[in-house]
């Protein structure tokens, strides 16, 4: 039954894509052991097992999951135990996010079976919580309650400990419009690459001819533009201080109409260089998706990531690698 779950869960969210492309789906993988509670009327008394979920995320604060537990349960009065597997898809909305823990509420339905006798279905509600462990692992617990229509609305309980996996979307990099050679890797051989590059170049090109006739800033633009926002270790969300610097920025942004700007993204020396080339990107898309938010025009803002390859510091120690987690920003004013 759990590769069915698996499976169908997939084909569903992959149907449901279209609806998520704004945020282009993270994945949610998990695995969980559980222990239920039924009513007496149900010829079942207690019940423990474990489980897998699937699900995918419409936006940062809803997702669409399907889940399978397979338990054995215990039948009073000396009988047998039996299997009892539940097979549920459901809705999931975050309405509370508090530094590493968010809130669960979530309904949906479900079906029932168990080996001798109960084939039901009916709907179920959700109370949960999670706690983040990085941008790719979370400690999650759910309460779970099922009523079963076709056994007159009879209900059991079920409670859900384990670990979720996230696979989060691979995002292009944008053009980066910085001055300087554009370095072709050798391994860049195939056709959307070389384009890719290509059209790379010639955005760069396109930038070195505005620089000549750009308008200037005054002094305290420049500096508003050019301060860069820091990151927590490991970490992409915007820290209430780097929000308070974008802020700064937006205004600079709305008196500069014909202003672009990209915001490159940096990790410390900590980790593999895919993993901080990734991490760096997603620190770009937060600092962009904040400007956003206010107001500013998406096509206005480029990003990249230089992951770890561009540290300010080399010192080891967290004081001195803190310095390396960052976002820089680097701008124009064309004419």
């Amino acid at each position: 039954m759990l590769k069915h779950a698996v499976l169908a869960g997939a084909v569903i969210c992959i149907g449901a894509v279209p609806v998520a492309a704004q945020e282009r789906g993270t994945m949610e993988f998990g695995a969980f052991g559980s222990v239920a509670s039924f009513d007496k009327a149900l010829s079942l008394t207690s019940a423990f097992g474990g489980g897998g979920r699937v699900g995918m995320f419409l936006d940062p604060r809803w997702s669409i999951e399907f889940e399978d537990a397979e338990m054995r349960a215990k039948r009073p009065n000396g009988l047998k135990d039996v299997n009892v597997g539940i097979l549920s898809g459901r809705l999931v909305g975050v309405p509370i996010v508090a530094g590493r823990w968010s809130v669960l509420l979530g309904a949906g339905a479900g079906v029932s079976t168990e080996t001798n006798f109960l084939h039901s279905y009916g709907v179920d509600v959700l109370g949960g919580v999670k706690f983040k462990i990085n941008d790719k692992a979370a400690l999650r617990v759910d309460g779970v309650w099922d009523w079963l229509a076709n056994e007159d609305w009879k209900s059991y309980q079920s409670v859900r400990a384990g670990i979720t996996l996230y696979r989060h979307p691979n995002r292009r990099v944008e053009t980066v419009m910085v001055p300087g050679p554009m370095q072709h890797s050798a391994d860049s051989v195939s056709a959307a690459e070389t384009r890719r590059l290509r059209e790379a170049d010639a955005a760069l090109r396109a930038l070195r001819d505005s620089i000549r006739n750009a308008r200037p800033l005054s002094a305290a633009s420049m500096a508003t533009m050019e301060a860069d926002i820091r990151f927590p270790f490991d970490q992409s969300e915007l820290t209430d201080s780097a929000k308070l610097v974008l802020d700064d920025k937006v205004e600079v942004f709305r008196a500069n109409p014909d202003m672009s700007i990209a915001i490159v993204g940096h990790t410390d020396l900590v980790g593999t260089a895919g993993y901080n080339e990734a991490l760096g990107e997603r620190r770009a898309m937060a600092a962009k998706a904040y400007l956003v938010s206010k107001g500013i025009a998406a096509n206005r803002i480029m990003i990249e990531s230089r992951g770890m390859t561009q540290p300010t510091t080399s010192t080891p120690g967290e004081g001195a690698q803190a310095q390396n987690r960052r976002a820089i920003f680097r701008f124009r004013v064309a004419q």
